[in-house]
Parts: structure tokens; C-alpha cells; sequence
């Protein structure tokens, strides 16, 4: 190259880096002008459920007054009308007709005369903590599971000298939330300080809500390179109305604005490098140049997460690892051993007959199976989608390969529930055996928590998790209380969850698979003592020891799912297989519990149970389990699939 051409190379690589810093300066701004429009937006929400909440609580206060001065009220006072008089009165009296909707309840001298939709403990708890405030009182108060907003009023009867307290409420549900809604918030929920209590407006939005639950008092949201922001809004003591919003204003995340910066400052350098050394020779000139255009490539980075994923020029240049199982569309590699190459060839002929069914796409393989969707068809046009599992053909001469398979193909069979992925037939086609099973249109556990990470950068909301991990655990309530023809439990244990066996549908089903590695006392194969089965990252201490196994250790292994969804990182780390063995045998410490503790409650105190080293410690059973987990897993399956649509959008 001569000296010329370098120094107009060197030339246009400065002014090409100055414009790229000046863009960055433009960047900049535009991101601290988004920052400032999103606090804006979230100061306005913020204001709109103010002056909402405002209403609500006024109107509640008329409601109570108007109460107290019926006549007919204050006649039954003052006649000392007893708690079945009341009764009768509110059920058949017209001038109680507004009020037959509302929770209520009337306490004379620190006694519970008369409650209506409200435990009298709970009425009783409202006066007491009421007592002693001027004017009208607004609480929240518990019963029968359900929170109500109730407005609280001492009044005085003067001719007989008697004051009565006198308490109108309404339940906290989702019609009355909805109506606090404001033009600016998506979605909307209610937080007692601990969890979310109940949510309305836009499902995948509303998820958010869970990561603001004891932040109640910060008031405004606006994280930044999120695609929301938010408002806290207090409607009674330990009660919060959470507003949401999609973000009005955009910029690139910063990773991509310091990303710009340091390119241009790279294209400058390098050509500040081109014109300092334009008296060099030729050949060397020609290095120097190569090595500008590589130093102003570097910078950009590769595969920074970002909210709402990455713009093309940040996106990811190597393809994340893909995984094969039910449900997927992913194209496996092609290489290997003669089964992989002669099933590739099966399912590349397209239309393949198999037995009953048609071969239609090979979506992975096992250690022991090829899997692929499939069409069985029927009379008058019936076709049904199902997967089909098939042994590989030199397994098939392996007894213990062939026992393992039928006893997933048997345990299958009996598992008829609606949170596990069901097994609908089971043969041979010429010397292989097969399984069919129910065809799950959605994604693993593990896809959506990646998938989630990429597009907002962040952990899957504690809503989403509590939701799932209850779903998983009323699956396997079942499949561990199943019992044969005559009753006798069938002792079925999985031993093998983890989130790559857990399904989400697009219509918000959650579904546990792959029970090919079960412990149930039918099974025709059996493990050897010491042999150790599944996932090294998610056993239970006795499972890694090679141990006989129980139900309790199926939720060990549930627990770990929970904590790596909610923490974003494995609970055990390692560099391979074996370290990690070792540390699932050894069961958690001291470091392991300090992580468990940094994470919000009420996950800490399940995991602190559910992961307890001595199996008697942890939760009885599933189903206790799930029970603990319901009052905070408040999301519901139409909520599941607004956010699986959300996430994998085409």
C-alpha cells in the first residue's frame, strides 16, 4: 500500500472514530433524557392511583357515615337488639339494601354484636387497632383468606348514652383493584409488604409487581434499560396498591453506548496510528492498516443481554446450545453413531411410516431414545400430534435398556394428570420399541428462564416461579400418591427434575416429563445400590450417596429448580460433573444457606425446609408443599401464556 492511500485510510478512520464519539455524547443524552421521561411516567402513575386511592377511601367514608345515621339502625341500638335480630335485619330490611354486598360488623363496648362477610376475630381486630384514632379509620383486614379495605367509625347514641363502632368494608379483589386502575397503568396488584395478594390488567407486565414487593416504600420505579416502570401507592397500613406501565421512552442499554464510545475511540486511535507511521514501507504500512480494522472491531461486544434483546449489531455471534426434547423445534447436529445417522436418514424422507403413526420431524435424542413428533392418523380425517420415543436399535438387544424402557412406558401409562406429560401407547415396530406420548406445544423451564434473561435481562419474577414450582409439586403430588388396582401405593418417585424437565405450554400448562429414570416398587429393572442415577446438579444428598431414595428427595430437587430460577445461578457450582456430585453428596453449607438468605421472602423460608440435609426435615409431602407455596402463588394460567406469547412472539 503507498503512503498515500495510509494516510487517507488514516484519515477516514479518524473522522469515522470523532463522529462515532460524538454519537456516543448524542447516546448519552438521549439516555439520561429516557431515564428522566421514565421517572416522570412513574410519578404520574403515581399520582393518577393517588388520586384514585383518594376517591376510594372518601367514598367508603360516606358509605360508613350514611350507615350510622339510618334510623332504624340506631332503633335496634338502642332497643338492644340482640345478634339474630341484626341478622334478620340485613337480610330482609330495605334501608340496608346498599349495604348487603359489604362487608360489615357492629361492636358495642368492645363486644362483636353482629358481623356480616366478616369474621367476628377479624371485626374485633379492626376496632381494637382503630381505637384511639380520631374521625374515620381505613384498615385492611383479614378474613377468610381474602383482604378487605374497610372504613371504621366510633358513634354516639346521646339520648341513651351509648357508643357503638360501626365497620363497612368491600373485598380487595380484582374487580375492586380494577377499578383504581389509571389511563397510564398496564397492569395493576396489591402487596401486603410480603407477597403479591392479587393483580389485574396485562399478565406479563403485572409479573413485575413481585420483584417490588418490599420496596413498597421507595414509591416510584424506573429501572434502568427496563421496558417498565412503576408506583407504590399506600391505601391502608401494610397495604399498597402497584401501578405499571410500559416505559413511554426508549434508548440502546448502556452496554451498547459504551460500546459505541469505545469504537469510536478505537477507529480513532487506529488512525491516528496510520498517519503517525505513513512513512513506513509498503508491506508494514499494509500491517499496520489490518491492524486498525481489527482494534476497531474489537470493542463491540458480542452477547450483552439486554431489555427487550439486543439491537443486530450487539446480537450474539455464536448460537446458544440448543435442547432436544418434546416440544422443541430445534435441528440436533448431524455426526455420530450409526443410530443417530440412520434416524436422521428415517426422518429426512419425510412422511415415513412407523407402525400407526407417521414420522413427520426428529427433534432430539437421549442417551437410550430418538425422539421425534409425530401424526397418528384415524377414520373421516382424525390426525392427532403426539411424540414418539424410540428405543435406539442396538439398545434393543440390551435387557436392561429394554426393562428401563418399559418401565417408563408403564409408570407413564398410569399417570393420567393434568401436570404431567401422559403417555398414551407403547410397542414394537420390527425389533424397536417405542412410546408415544402427548405432544406439548411450548417450551422447557430452562428455554423460557434463558429466553427471559436475554430479552429483560433479568431472573423470571417470583410470581412466575412460585406459580410453576406449585403446578410441578400438584404433578408430583399425584404421581407420589398413586396407587395400583388394590390400593397399595405404587411408591413412584421421578429422581430426575430439573428444568429441562419441566414444560410451559403457550396456553400457561405446566407439565413434568421424562420419568425414565423412576423409582416405583413395579419397576421390571432395578438400580444397584451405590448406582447413581440423573442429574448430578439437581439430587438430593442421598440420591448423589447413591442411596435408597423417597418422595422428600423428588422435593430437594424441586427446591433446587426454585433457587436457580429465583437466584439466577446453579445452587451447586463446579468445574465438572464430579466436583458437583461431590457437593450435591455433601448436601448445603454454610455458604449455601448465606445464599439462601439473600433471596426475598418468603422463598428463603420454603428453601431453608425444602433443602434441609435430613429428609425428615423438609416438608411431609408434596402436597403440604403446595399448600405452604398457594398464598403466594397468585399468578393464573391465562397470566402464564400472555407471557409465553410475550417471550417467543415469532
Amino acid at each position: 500500500m503507498n503512503t498515500g492511500g495510509s494516510v487517507r485510510s488514516g484519515v477516514v478512520l479518524v473522522v469515522t472514530g470523532l463522529a462515532a464519539l460524538a454519537g456516543t455524547g448524542v447516546l448519552v443524552r438521549q439516555r439520561a433524557a429516557a431515564d428522566a421521561a421514565a421517572r416522570q411516567q412513574a410519578a404520574d402513575v403515581a399520582r393518577a392511583l393517588e388520586d384514585n386511592v383518594g376517591r376510594l377511601k372518601a367514598s367508603l367514608g360516606q358509605e360508613l357515615e350514611r350507615a350510622a345515621d339510618i334510623p332504624q339502625l340506631r332503633s335496634a341500638l338502642g332497643n338492644r337488639a340482640d345478634a339474630v335480630t341484626f341478622q334478620d335485619l340485613f337480610r330482609h330490611e330495605d334501608w340496608w339494601d346498599a349495604y348487603r354486598n359489604r362487608a360489615a360488623a357492629i361492636v358495642v363496648d368492645d363486644e362483636v354484636v353482629v358481623t356480616q362477610g366478616l369474621d367476628p376475630a377479624a371485626a374485633a381486630d379492626g376496632v381494637r387497632r382503630a381505637r384511639g384514632t380520631p374521625g374515620t379509620s381505613l384498615l385492611a383486614l383479614e378474613s377468610g383468606g381474602a383482604i378487605h379495605l374497610a372504613a371504621i367509625g366510633s358513634h354516639r347514641l346521646p339520648r341513651i348514652a351509648i357508643t357503638f363502632t360501626l365497620l363497612i368494608g368491600r373485598p380487595f379483589d380484582r374487580a375492586l383493584l380494577a377499578q383504581l386502575g389509571a389511563a397510564s397503568a398496564a397492569a395493576l396488584a396489591v402487596s401486603d409488604g410480603r407477597r403479591i395478594r392479587t393483580s389485574a390488567g396485562e399478565g406479563e407486565l403485572g409479573a413485575f409487581a413481585s420483584t417490588l414487593v418490599g420496596r413498597e416504600s421507595e414509591g416510584s420505579f424506573a429501572p434502568a434499560d427496563a421496558d417498565w416502570t412503576a408506583a407504590a401507592v399506600p391505601i391502608a397500613d401494610r397495604l399498597w396498591v402497584l401501578g405499571l406501565a410500559h416505559r413511554s421512552a426508549g434508548a440502546l442499554p448502556l452496554a451498547a453506548t459504551v460500546a459505541c464510545g469505545l469504537a469510536g475511540l478505537a477507529l480513532a486511535l487506529a488512525g491516528a496510528v496510520l498517519l503517525f507511521r505513513r512513512r513506513r514501507t509498503g508491506a508494514e504500512a499494509d500491517q499496520v492498516e489490518v491492524g486498525a480494522v481489527a482494534a476497531a472491531r474489537a470493542p463491540f461486544p458480542t452477547s450483552t443481554p439486554r431489555a427487550g434483546g439486543s439491537p443486530p449489531f450487539l446480537a450474539a455471534s455464536t448460537p446458544a446450545p440448543l435442547t432436544f426434547l418434546p416440544g422443541t423445534r430445534a435441528t440436533p447436529p448431524s455426526g455420530g453413531g450409526g443410530g443417530v445417522v440412520a434416524a436422521t436418514a428415517l426422518a429426512a424422507e419425510g412422511g415415513q411410516q412407523f407402525g400407526r403413526y407417521r414420522l413427520v420431524e426428529r427433534i432430539g435424542e437421549g442417551g437410550m431414545a430418538e425422539v421425534f413428533t409425530a401424526v397418528l392418523s384415524g377414520a373421516e380425517g382424525f390426525e392427532r400430534v403426539v411424540v414418539i420415543k424410540r428405543l435406539k436399535p442396538h439398545l434393543a438387544l440390551n435387557p436392561e435398556a429394554v426393562s428401563q424402557f418399559i418401565d417408563e412406558a408403564k409408570l407413564g401409562s398410569v399417570l393420567t394428570h393434568s401436570n404431567i406429560v401422559t403417555v398414551s401407547d407403547f410397542g414394537k415396530v420390527g425389533d424397536g420399541y417405542y412410546l408415544a406420548q402427548e405432544f406439548v406445544d411450548g417450551r422447557t423451564l430452562a428455554q423460557i428462564a434463558a429466553r427471559y434473561l436475554e430479552k429483560y435481562g433479568r431472573t423470571l419474577p417470583a410470581a412466575i416461579v412460585y406459580h410453576v414450582v406449585h403446578e410441578v409439586l400438584v404433578g408430583v403430588a399425584y404421581a407420589h400418591e398413586r396407587a395400583d388396582a388394590q390400593g397399595r401405593p405404587l411408591g413412584i418417585v421421578h429422581r430426575d427434575i430439573s428444568p429441562s424437565n419441566i414444560m410451559i405450554s403457550f396456553e400457561g400448562e405446566v407439565k413434568l416429563l421424562d420419568f425414565g429414570i423412576v423409582k416405583a416398587t413395579e419397576r421390571v429393572s432395578k438400580t444397584k445400590e451405590g448406582n447413581v442415577k440423573g442429574n448430578v446438579g439437581y439430587m438430593s444428598p442421598e440420591q448423589a450417596r447413591g442411596l435408597d431414595v423417597s418422595s422428600r428427595s423428588d422435593l430437594f430437587s424441586l427446591g433446587l429448580v426454585m433457587f436457580e430460577l429465583l437466584s439466577g445461578e446453579p445452587f451447586y457450582q463446579g468445574a465438572g460433573a464430579g466436583e458437583i456430585l461431590y457437593q450435591a453428596a455433601t448436601g448445603p453449607t454454610v455458604d449455601h444457606l448465606a445464599r439462601i438468605g439473600k433471596l426475598p421472602s418468603p422463598a428463603a423460608d420454603f428453601l431453608r425446609r425444602v433443602l434441609a440435609m435430613d429428609a425428615a426435615a423438609r416438608y411431609p409431602s408434596a402436597r403440604v408443599f403446595a399448600q405452604d407455596l398457594t398464598p403466594s402463588a397468585t399468578m393464573v394460567k391465562g397470566q402464564l401464556a400472555e407471557m409465553m406469547r410475550a417471550l417467543f412472539a415469532p
